[in-house]
C-alpha cells in the first residue's frame, strides 16, 4: 500500500492525530491555523520551493487538479501535453483529457529503436505541436502502475521545449512521491526543475491528506493572482499535522536512503528467482517502486500469495504485480516474500 509511507499504525503519526484532534480538527477554508504554515515550510523545503506556496487538500485527484487551474490560469496557449498512459485521478481536467485541450502522446508506440519507448529521435516526436503547448503535466514513472519510466533524453528534449516557449511544468508526484523511489520525489530522478508539484498519497500515511506546491517563478510571474478555490477541508490543521509528523519521521529514520537500498536489495532478488525466465519476463523499478512482469500467470502468483497472508498489488489484465511496502520494511520481511514467491514459481510453474 503506497499510502502507508512510514508504515502500518505508526505510533507517531496516531500521537500526533490524537493531539490535534483534542485541540482542533477543522477551520473552514476562510482561516488559516498556525499548523498550515509550519507545515508548509517544510514542503517548501523538501520541494526545493523557496518563498513558493503550498495548498492542503484531501486527494491525490485533488491535488493534481488544483495545479492545472493555476497552471491553466497562467498558460498563454491553449494545449497541455502528457504521456497516454498516465493516470490524474477520478475528475476534472486532467482526468477527463478532453483532446481539444490535450495532446496525449503514446511515448510507447513511435518510431524510435529503444524498445523501452520514444526518446525523443523520431518523426512522432517531431510532430507534437509544441507551438501550442503550454504545459506539460508529468508522471514520472507509475504509469497506470506498470511501473515505466520515461528515458531520460526524452524529458530533457520536452523540458527543453516547453522552458523555451515559457511553459509550465506541473509533476505529479502522487505514487512516486514522498520517498518511494529512494527520492523525495520521481522527478528528482530527472534533474528538472517543476514549476506545480501535486503531492498525496505517502504524505499522509493513510490519512487523506494531499498538498499543491507551486514555486516562486510561478507565484512571482505577472498575473499571478493565486486559484480561486474552495472546499470545506482546505487547510485543515489535522491533515497538515499529520503530513509534518510523516516528513519528520521520514528525515529522522533516513528513510528516504533505506527505501533506495532495500529497493536495490529486493530487485536483485527478484530477479535470481526465475533465472530461466520460465515465467518472469521482468523486473523493473526504483526504489521501494517495484513491478515484477510475468509472461503469464500473475492472478495465480498473486492468489497464491495471498494464501499465504502476503498481500501485493495485481495490475489486471496486464500480467503484473505490483509492490509498494512501507519504506520502514526489514530485510527480515522482505526476504520472506522473496521466499515466498520463489516457491510458489518453483512448485507451480
Amino acid at each position: 500500500m503506497w499510502c502507508t509511507s512510514v508504515g502500518h499504525n505508526n505510533k507517531r503519526i496516531n500521537k500526533v492525530i490524537t493531539s490535534q484532534i483534542n485541540k482542533i480538527t477543522h477551520t473552514g477554508f476562510c482561516y488559516a491555523h498556525p499548523q498550515i504554515d509550519e507545515t508548509a515550510k517544510k514542503i517548501l523545503e523538501i520541494t526545493n520551493f523557496e518563498n513558493g506556496k503550498c495548498e492542503f487538500l484531501c486527494s491525490g485527484s485533488e491535488a493534481v487538479e488544483y495545479g492545472m487551474q493555476i497552471a491553466r490560469g497562467m498558460s498563454m496557449k491553449p494545449m497541455a501535453l502528457t504521456f497516454s498512459e498516465s493516470y490524474f485521478g477520478a475528475y476534472g481536467d486532467a482526468a477527463v483529457k478532453d483532446p481539444k485541450r490535450w495532446y496525449n502522446y503514446n511515448r510507447l508506440d513511435c518510431f524510435c529503436s529503444n524498445p523501452n519507448g520514444c526518446t525523443g529521435d523520431c518523426r512522432k516526436f517531431n510532430d507534437i505541436p509544441f507551438e501550442k503547448i503550454g504545459i506539460f503535466l508529468f508522471e514520472p514513472g507509475s504509469s497506470m502502475g506498470l511501473v515505466r519510466f520515461p528515458s531520460q533524453k526524452l524529458i530533457d528534449k520536452i523540458i527543453r521545449r516547453i522552458k523555451e516557449n515559457n511553459g509550465i511544468v506541473v509533476v505529479n508526484e502522487i505514487t512516486t512521491g514522498i520517498g518511494r523511489t529512494g527520492k523525495w520525489f520521481g522527478y528528482q530522478h530527472y534533474g528538472i526543475n517543476p514549476d506545480i508539484i501535486a503531492i498525496g498519497k505517502g504524505i499522509g500515511n493513510g490519512y487523506p491528506v494531499s498538498v499543491t506546491a507551486v514555486s516562486e517563478r510561478i507565484v512571482s510571474r505577472s498575473g499571478f493572482k493565486g486559484c480561486f478555490y474552495s472546499q470545506s477541508h482546505q487547510n485543515d490543521p489535522l491533515g497538515a499535522v499529520v503530513a509534518n509528523e510523516v516528513i519528520s519521521i521520514i528525515t529522522e529514520k533516513k528513510l528516504i536512503q533505506k527505501s533506495r537500498e532495500n529497493g536495490k536489495y529486493l530487485k536483485k532478488a527478484l530477479k535470481s528467482i526465475d533465472k530461466n525466465k520460465n515465467i518472469i519476463k521482468e523486473v523493473r523499478g526504483r526504489g521501494l517502486m517495484i513491478a515484477i512482469e510475468f509472461k503469464h500467470s500473475a492472478q495465480e502468483v498473486y492468489e497464491a500469495l495471498l494464501k499465504q497472508k502476503i498481500i501485493v498489488a495485481r495490475r489486471a489484465p496486464d500480467e503484473v504485480i505490483r509492490l509498494d511496502p512501507a519504506l520502514t520494511v526489514g530485510k527480515k520481511t522482505l526476504d520472506i516474500f522473496v521466499k515466498e514467491l520463489a516457491e510458489i514459481v518453483s512448485k507451480n510453474f
